[in-house]
């Protein structure tokens, strides 16, 4: 009885050991832990962003009564499947040891940009001051379009449509040249310009191309925007 009391004495001790030991080789992992490791991991993949934006990246909160994770290997990080870099995206952290566990964390993402909008209400025909704009963070995942980022590209412009105060200047709102409007097409080199009347075909802003016909010869040119109502064949 005493010699079976032993072994199992022994044994018992034993496991124990090699628990203990299994665990002392592991790096372990408090909830606070994990969720730094997931916004790391976004701040990381939002770097490649060329803007200059102000990012705020905030992992959801885990429940502390989850208790400590241990992995004998390091941590795998990545998007869950199906996430992208939008307001809320998913982080899946992998353990692929002997246990291989996953966890899967939300994350909200707040991406400010410094983009051009409106100081006051504008209405449509009206032709854009340097009073009527300013510069303002935006969350870009409130924008349905791509906003300016540069007032001077948007002085002389004109308004299409209604915008509000404090509202972000999109493409679909601005036209230097907009579509059906009369426009001066300029051609000539060296010196020597030839002016002729014509009607935008599309729209256009400052140094972009649209398609204009020429009143005379009925012909449609391809033409870069160079002024209010005004074109450049190049």
């Amino acid at each position: 009885m005493k010699l079976a009391l032993y072994f199992s004495l022994s044994l018992s001790l034993t496991v124990f050991n090699v628990l203990l030991m299994g665990n002392a080789h592991a790096d372990t992992f408090e909830p606070a832990d994990l969720a730094e490791l997931a916004e790391a991991h976004v701040n990381e993949l939002l770097m490649s962003d060329d803007h200059d934006d102000q990012v705020q990246v905030t992992a959801g909160n885990l429940d502390p009564r989850m208790g400590t994770r241990y992995c004998e290997r390091p941590l795998e990080v990545s998007l869950a499947n199906n996430a992208n870099l939008e307001r809320q995206t998913t982080v899946m952290l992998s353990c692929n040891d002997r246990d291989n566990w996953r966890m899967f964390i939300p994350v909200r993402i707040q991406q400010m940009r410094a983009v051009v909008v409106t100081a006051r209400p504008l209405t449509p025909g009206q032709v854009i001051g340097s009073n009527d704009i300013k510069m303002s963070h935006i969350d870009i995942h409130q924008l349905r379009d791509a906003a300016h980022t540069n007032i001077d590209e948007l002085i002389g412009a004109q308004v299409k449509r209604r915008v509000a105060a404090n509202q972000p200047l999109q493409a679909r709102h601005t036209c230097f040249v907009c579509r059906g409007q009369d426009v001066i097409i300029i051609s000539g080199a060296g010196g020597l310009e030839i002016r002729a009347e014509g009607v935008a075909r599309s729209d256009g802003l400052l140094g972009e191309r649209i398609t204009v016909r020429n009143s005379r010869s009925n012909n449609d040119v391809q033409a870069v925007v160079s002024g209010t109502n005004e074109v450049r064949v190049r």
